[in-house]
């Protein structure tokens, strides 16, 4: 399946390409075990194809968003990745791709895939059946602690699914306190693809694909880090002392991994607008 492989594509540029300041990359000091992001993502390639193919039906009236069962597929993502993985799986990757990876397929059976894919994307969020909802913070309870003890601070227990009926855009709000990389991707998924976009055109041009990576790990960048917003150049040497000194004063930004990967996808498909 091309997506797949895109995905796998998408995922080790993400994780290995050079040098992306206080995120991992192949030569950094702080992120040594990059292994356990791309085996989170391996592990449950099965349910992305199956995810993959959940949104080919939706978008030819085959199914609906209501009875593809995309609850049953954030619950066997995430219990694939723990099992692999245990704690040091990467799960929020899972509750990334799984709507990402629907609305990908949903959107290659419409006219603009842009536009398709904006909308369908925010429409599985707003998802508040309790069957889905269930089987997603199910998912959470057992294979993601610390995604479950934000949800219950945020009081979305089982007792409240099906009276208050929370969307599963709710849900993964309710992360976000645990988890930057969600709160990135609810809050920001109109620049993923401004920048996926663009990415998809230079790509284009040959522009060698790490330098397409780091470049747009800077794009995402530019809104969380101040040190990074005005980076125009890829000197190896400043991005080194840019990614020492980060890290020197303890930024973080690994939580960009996630939207680094699915704008690497998107731009497979947005460059071809």
């Amino acid at each position: 399946m091309e997506y797949l492989s895109r995905l796998i594509e998408a995922l080790h540029l993400a994780v290995y390409s050079y040098i992306k300041p206080a995120a991992p990359h192949r030569y950094s000091t702080r992120f040594r075990d990059l292994e356990s992001i791309v085996f989170t993502v391996s592990s449950s390639l099965d349910v992305y194809s199956q995810a993959f193919t959940a949104g080919l039906d939706v978008g030819t009236g085959k199914e609906t968003l209501y009875s593809v069962g995309i609850g049953r597929l954030f619950y066997n993502s995430l219990a694939k990745s723990y099992r692999k993985l245990g704690a040091r799986a990467h799960q929020t990757l899972s509750l990334a791709l799984i709507p990402f990876t629907l609305s990908v397929a949903y959107s290659l059976k419409q006219q603009s895939f842009a536009s398709s894919f904006r909308k369908i994307f925010f429409t599985i969020l707003g998802i508040d059946n309790s069957k889905d909802t269930s089987a997603l913070v199910d998912g959470i309870r057992q294979f993601y602690g610390a995604g479950y003890t934000a949800l219950l601070e945020s009081g979305i227990t089982f007792s409240k699914l099906a009276t208050e009926k929370p969307s599963i855009g709710d849900i993964l709000s309710a992360l976000s306190s645990k988890a930057r990389d969600i709160q990135y991707v609810l809050k920001r998924m109109d620049y993923i693809v401004e920048v996926g976009l663009e990415v998809g055109r230079v790509a284009t041009e040959s522009i060698e694909l790490n330098d397409i990576a780091v470049r747009a790990f800077l794009k995402l960048a530019r809104f969380e880090c101040e040190k990074l917003s005005s980076v125009a150049e890829l000197n190896q040497r400043v991005l080194y002392e840019l990614d020492r000194e980060l890290l020197r004063e303890g930024v973080d930004l690994s939580y960009l991994i996630t939207p680094l990967i699915l704008t690497l996808i998107l731009s497979n498909y947005l460059g071809r607008e």
